[in-house]
Order: structure tokens, then C-alpha cells, then sequence
């Protein structure tokens, strides 16, 4: 199939290329065709018919390039290059002042925000800094509650200990225990 495609393709390209010298008619069948196999006439027939869309298509080009044809899409073209030049200019003259009140708006709005993130982050900072202040003079109130309970209770736990080996050593005497291990202090 692909070789099928292939050879139309290359006789299609051989019979854009060929150079006519007349034009032959579809229809008419020189002698020579006549007396073959019907496949060679066909492919007669077929040459015949691109010879002729080679001829349609020269036709076609030569008008194409002719210089009234061509003075035409000239004039076409600057024609509506002037209409939208015209229109840009309209469109300039109509949305160039938005443009401007919006712009200094616009601006005026960054300005704004950006003053008021740059207050923002100087509150920020100074926020930080009292909490941090705060923080260590909490941790330092902590630390100095926390020596002045210590201070209150380390007696009294001492006392309970010596209270206790007391206690023990008496209950040992008088069951009749050598007291042979101490209890340990705990703090």
C-alpha cells in the first residue's frame, strides 16, 4: 500500500513539473493510446489530466501575478493598515489618560502597603524583644521561687530523714536486729 501512495505521489510530483507546450483537452485521445491495453489508456488519460491542471495552474499564477491583481491587494492593505493605525491611535487617545489615573493610583496603594508592612515588621521586632525580655525575667523569677522553696523544704526533708533512722534504729533495738544497712538518703 505504502509503494501505491508512493508512486502516486512521485507522478503527481512528475506531472506539476513537466513542461506543457499545448494544452491538451480532456477527451480526446491521440492515435497512439487508442490501439493499447485499457490500463494504458488509463494512465493516458491520467498524464492528459495533469498536463491540464499543470496548464489550469500556470493560468492561475500568471493572474495571480499581474499587476492589477496585485495594485488591488496593495491598496487593500494600505487601506487597512490606515484603519488600524486610526483605531490605535482612538483606543490610545481614549484609554491613555485611564491608564495614567490608574498608574498613579496603583502607586500611591504600593506606597501605602509598603509602608505600612515596613511599620508592621518595626512593631513586629519590637514585640519580639518584649517577649523576649519578659521571657528571661519570668525564667529568672522561676529559678529564684524555685531556690526559695528548696531552701524551705530541704531542712524540713533533712529532719524527716534523721526522724526516720531514729525511728528504724529504735524498732531494731527492740526487736533485737543488728542494724546491718543504713537507709539511704534520698533528696
Amino acid at each position: 500500500m505504502k509503494f501505491l501512495w508512493a508512486a502516486l505521489v512521485v507522478t503527481l510530483l512528475a506531472g506539476c513539473q513537466a513542461d506543457v507546450a499545448e494544452e491538451v483537452k480532456l477527451g480526446q485521445e491521440p492515435d497512439r493510446w487508442q490501439a493499447k491495453q485499457p490500463w494504458e489508456q488509463a494512465l493516458g488519460r491520467f498524464w492528459e489530466y495533469l498536463r491540464w491542471v499543470q496548464t489550469l495552474s500556470n493560468k492561475v499564477k500568471e493572474e495571480l501575478l499581474s499587476t492589477e491583481i496585485t495594485e488591488e491587494l496593495k491598496l487593500l492593505i494600505e487601506e487597512t493598515m490606515k484603519e488600524v493605525k486610526a483605531y490605535k491611535e482612538e483606543l490610545e487617545k481614549q484609554v491613555g489618560p485611564i491608564a495614567q489615573k490608574v498608574r498613579g493610583h496603583l502607586e500611591s496603594v504600593g506606597n501605602q502597603a509598603r509602608d505600612r508592612l515596613d511599620t508592621m515588621r518595626d512593631q513586629m521586632g519590637e514585640l519580639k524583644a518584649k517577649v523576649e525580655e519578659q521571657a528571661s525575667q519570668v525564667r529568672l523569677q522561676a529559678e529564684a521561687f524555685q531556690n526559695l522553696l528548696k531552701s524551705w523544704f530541704e531542712p524540713l526533708v533533712q529532719d524527716m530523714e534523721r526522724q526516720w533512722a531514729i525511728l528504724v534504729e529504735k524498732v531494731q533495738s527492740a526487736l533485737g536486729i543488728s542494724p546491718s544497712t543504713k537507709p539511704s538518703k534520698t533528696t
